[in-house]
């Protein structure tokens, strides 16, 4: 009987070890599509979340309090019997070191996410060749996350998950879908793993981890190093912007930062106040009126 129990406590701790990479919470909101059986839409959702949570998509191994927490909001806007019309909203985040707080990584909200879906079918995917737009589309999006989360932990440590995403809209460009091709819009799936995997955006990838690792995962101990690292970080994407205003990448970033921006600088020092309020409302000026609030603090 002791035996038994340690073989088990043994096979539970390898599931834990061994978890998979991404938590997500997957909402599919089917109120548009009004001729549509509810239990499709719920098993469309069991279908993604099972897609996402159990694949494995690194060689490393997770702990399951390590998994990266991500959230997938789909919205049918019309149905022609199994091809759907969708949005969907991505967004990550990820632990800050010696805390409670979660800082949003990632927000992305595609409108052009068209797919067909047969009720309660497997969802296949394969790197090297083309199975889905709908599987596509959520492994892009896993490869982005994944690709954000390492980069800030290490020094551009996200480059094989770019390569993926890459390799993702080369495969998909020729399907037909719409989102996946410089032609489709200036902000889609392919402008967003474009910037990423630009030499240009370099210097993006590196303030990922000065804001992040040398950033918030200091404050704890050292509040005023970690404030002055985040100040850096946002420093060093004004190079970027003098070489691609309006980028989508930078548009996604602050879709996610702009808040925890302002929580983070409210109580600064006056000068530091009015040099970052000038950087924020140059890069990201769809967000003057949130960045001004620093100064009022």
């Amino acid at each position: 009987m002791m035996l038994r129990f340690l073989c088990i406590g043994l096979i539970l701790l390898s599931q834990i070890s061994l978890g998979q990479e991404i938590q997500s919470n997957v909402v599919v909101n089917a109120l548009k599509v009004q001729d549509l059986d509810p239990s499709i839409a719920t098993n469309m959702e069991t279908s993604i979340r099972e897609f996402i949570n159990n694949r494995k998509w690194t060689k490393d191994k997770f702990k399951q309090e390590e998994r990266i927490d991500a959230s997938f909001l789909i919205t049918l806007n019309s149905r022609s019997e199994n091809s759907y019309s969708a949005s969907i909203q991505v967004s990550s985040a990820r632990p800050v070191y010696g805390t409670n707080y979660s800082t949003n990584m990632f927000v992305v909200n595609d409108e052009d996410f068209n797919f067909t879906y047969v009720d309660q079918q497997s969802l296949d995917f394969n790197l090297v060749s083309f199975q889905s737009n709908l599987t596509s589309v959520l492994a892009f999006y896993v490869y982005v996350i994944l690709g954000i989360d390492y980069d800030s932990f290490s020094p551009e440590g996200g480059q094989e998950f770019y390569q993926n995403a890459f390799e993702i809209v080369n495969q998909a460009s020729t399907s037909g879908g719409s989102g996946w091709k410089a032609a489709d819009g200036d902000n889609n799936r392919y402008w967003l793993i474009e910037n990423l995997t630009n030499q240009a955006f370099k210097p993006f990838r590196s303030m990922l981890y000065q804001y992040h690792r040398l950033g918030l995962d200091q404050m704890k101990k050292d509040l005023q190093k970690g404030e002055q690292e985040v100040y850096k970080s946002i420093e060093s994407l004004l190079t970027i912007h003098k070489v691609r205003p309006s980028s989508f990448l930078l548009q996604v970033y602050f879709n996610a930062k702009s808040d925890e921006l302002v929580k983070i600088f409210i109580n600064a020092e006056p000068q530091v106040k009015s040099k970052i309020v000038s950087w924020l409302i140059l890069i990201d000026p769809g967000n003057t009126k949130k960045y001004n609030s620093i100064l009022e603090g």
